[in-house]
């Protein structure tokens, strides 16, 4: 992978990241901060197929090769997050015997099943939905690369089928799969066509520029204005959220190189700790009674997402100091 194009997937994880944690901070209770967070998934997805798709070969080894791989960065993990949240759950609720939010088994077989299907930490249903797409990823590859305008179809497909599908399984992403894995295999052609293309040499100027992003947004947040998430306009939006990061990344990172540099290295192991730090912070406030349940404290959501931030940087500096818990911690990225 170019090193450019490397460095803006890297910038885009942690921008990605930082909205997620803004999310589960509360902040997206403050429109139209909502309508930015809700960016984050569908392009993490769009991301993570590239990814999958990058020099893919449609051979059974390729396919082995990508399994044992996502072991190793999504499986582990996910059960070592999900079994650190359970342990926390049990601590707080049978030793101090304080209030937890999740109905948690005690029983060996029941804990397990609880674990498996990330109970204790409901955001990484994310990491769920990923290894279920890399066993099936050879079909999208497939299907593709025999005709580079059935993404299409297969987008509309995934359209029709989202509406009848759970937010957190694959077939809800359907067309965020399909979008990034067409960008993987005509990566080369699409470069041409947009930079030699007459009208995407009429419109780069317009695309590429901040102030038409900004105005487009604008119009965005003025048109989804107290729009239901379930609505089938909203979800066209998210699905087509990923072309809107990519407009953004096509002239400059938005953000600083030093701030990337500096969390990159934090991004995997933020998005599973994050909620335990939330949840309990969030707590702590509550039982200071600084806040109540029934109130909305708009900079109760900033100091959370502050401190969650901070404790992420703490506790990760601290356990990068044991690399081998680090690396599984964070997948045995580098």
């Amino acid at each position: 992978m170019a090193t450019e194009l490397s460095y803006k997937l890297q910038s885009a994880n942690v921008l990605l990241t930082l909205l997620i944690v803004v999310l589960h901070s509360n902040l997206n209770r403050i429109y139209p901060i909502s309508l930015l967070t809700d960016v984050a998934v569908p392009t993490f997805f769009c991301i993570s197929s590239f990814l999958y798709f990058q020099n893919w070969q449609n051979t059974w080894s390729f396919y082995i090769k990508k399994i044992r791989s996502r072991v190793r960065s999504l499986l582990i993990p996910y059960l070592v997050y999900n079994f650190i949240f359970y342990c926390v759950y049990l601590i707080k609720n049978y030793v101090f015997n304080l209030p937890i939010p999740k109905d948690i088994p005690f029983s060996p077989w029941d804990a397990f099943i609880c674990i498996i299907n990330s109970v204790p930490d409901g955001p990484l249903w994310f990491i769920k939905a990923l290894m279920i797409f890399v066993l099936i990823a050879p079909l999208f590859g497939w299907i593709i690369k025999k005709n580079k305008s059935s993404v299409i179809f297969m987008s509309v497909i995934g359209i029709i089928i989202a509406q009848y599908s759970e937010y957190s399984t694959i077939f809800y992403w359907i067309p965020c799969f399909s979008i990034g894995c067409f960008f993987a295999l005509y990566q080369k052609e699409i470069v041409f066509w947009y930079n030699h293309n007459i009208i995407c040499t009429f419109c780069r100027r317009f695309i590429e520029n901040r102030l038409f992003l900004f105005v487009c947004f604008a119009i965005c947040s003025y048109f989804f204005y107290n729009c239901p998430t379930d609505n089938l306009m909203y979800y066209l939006f998210r699905i087509a959220a990923p072309l809107w990061v990519i407009c953004l990344y096509l002239k400059s990172d938005p953000l600083p190189k030093k701030l990337t540099q500096l969390m990159h290295p934090f991004t995997f192991y933020a998005f599973g700790i994050h909620v335990l730090f939330i949840w309990n912070i969030h707590g702590l406030l509550l039982k200071q009674n600084y806040i109540t349940e029934d109130k909305v404290y708009p900079m109760e959501f900033i100091f959370i997402l502050f401190s969650t931030l901070l404790l992420i940087y703490i506790t990760g500096s601290l356990i990068k100091k044991i690399p081998g818990v680090w690396s599984i911690l964070t997948g045995y990225r580098q």
